[in-house]
């Protein structure tokens, strides 16, 4: 299986990192010379994406002129404009024309990773599941909340399992679907994963063991400066 087009979640407000966001969005934030949404769109190019639509709201316009039409990523962007936000759901489901009926990927722009897509892709593919979510172990002192699996992978529900979701996804068009109507606020989890689930579906995961971090607070926010200083974080000097 072959995915050429990803969805970049970028509207947020980023709350936990103000005041740093009260001006500039998240995406936007300097680390070694770039800014944070560079690394995402690195990513994903590297891994075969070619079309990517990023959903705006907070200082979206500050995003759109930054990144402009993605040409310097070697990558073609395209922009979902929400004039009230939408959530992680609701966004998606907006931008939902432009993916069709074919899987996709989705990623937040915070997130800082390191490997390679197509190997997801290809878990995806095999298990002939309706979503596959990039999961990493919990540790102990984690904020994250669990993800509970069975031996194989899939999905049982979420709250007491032993890993978390970590923003990165496939997503395929049942459910894409199964989202509520465009024009209405939705999560992912409470108003997609669940309702999947109860209607029969299978989500898989896939443990991500490589380099991570969503940024998150000014800590993480703190430590992928320290990361990339070190040179545990070489996505953009490779």
């Amino acid at each position: 299986m072959m995915i050429r087009k990803a969805m970049l979640l970028a509207a947020g407000f980023g709350t936990r990192l103000k005041p740093l966001t009260d001006t500039t969005p998240k995406p936007l934030l300097p680390l070694d010379g770039h800014r944070l949404i560079d690394y995402p769109l690195t990513f994903l190019k590297r891994s075969g994406i070619e079309n990517i639509m990023i959903n705006l709201h907070h200082l979206g316009s500050q995003i759109r002129e930054y990144v402009g039409d993605g040409k310097r990523y070697e990558l073609t962007v395209h922009y979902s404009e929400e004039a009230q936000i939408l959530g992680t759901g609701g966004g998606i489901k907006k931008a939902g024309v432009f993916f069709g009926n074919d899987p996709f990927i989705v990623m937040n722009s915070d997130s800082l990773m390191e490997g390679n897509v197509q190997v997801i892709i290809d878990h995806h593919d095999s298990s002939q599941a309706d979503a596959t979510l990039v999961v990493r172990r919990l540790s102990p002192g984690d904020p994250y909340n669990s993800v509970a699996r069975d031996e194989q992978g899939f999905v049982l529900g979420f709250g007491n399992g032993d890993v978390f979701y970590t923003g990165l996804m496939v997503m395929g068009p049942k459910l894409l679907k199964i989202l509520p109507p465009a024009d209405r606020p939705s999560c992912l989890v409470k108003d997609g994963f669940l309702p999947l689930l109860k209607a029969g579906g299978r989500i898989t995961t896939f443990l991500h063991e490589g380099y991570w971090n969503d940024v998150g607070t000014p800590e993480r926010y703190e430590q992928a400066k320290r990361d990339v200083a070190e040179g545990n974080l070489r996505l953009i000097k490779e």
